[in-house]
């Protein structure tokens, strides 16, 4: 119990990080949060909250692909309760790469598992890779 709330305290501080990060736009903030996120899965390699949220953020804001999808694979192979989420991410991290068919096998597979609150959403972009695909094959 002492290691999950030294690894949560850790995780906070860098999710001031990130937000630091996000109302300035500053990546060196951004670099910070991640590097707090890496420490506390080292404290607590249970804790995937924050193994996800680190992807999250290297994908989104720091463009380190590679390193995002580990982690979102890491926990897609852990069977983790932020699989859905981890798949969610993968399938836009594949679609911002334009490696659509990757993203539509990703989406079809989050709208098998039980609904979530990103469920229309990620019919929403199904819809729009599928029209992309179409047009791909004509």
């Amino acid at each position: 119990m002492l290691r999950f709330l030294w690894a949560y305290l850790v995780y906070t501080w860098g999710g001031l990080h990130r937000l630091f990060g996000n109302q300035n736009s500053m990546r060196s903030e951004h670099e910070a949060a991640v590097r707090c996120f890496t420490k506390a899965f080292e404290i607590d390699p249970s804790f995937h909250r924050v193994r996800l949220e680190r992807g999250i953020l290297l994908s989104r804001e720091l463009g380190r692909h590679d390193e995002a999808l580990a982690d979102f694979n890491f926990l897609l192979a852990e069977k983790s309760d932020y699989s859905n989420l981890a798949l969610l991410n993968r399938a836009i991290l594949h679609q911002h790469q334009a490696q659509f068919s990757e993203a539509l096998a990703d989406l079809d597979l989050f709208l098998e598992m039980p609904e979530d609150s990103f469920y229309d959403e990620a019919l929403r972009m199904r819809e729009i890779l599928q029209a992309i695909l179409s047009e791909d094959h004509h």
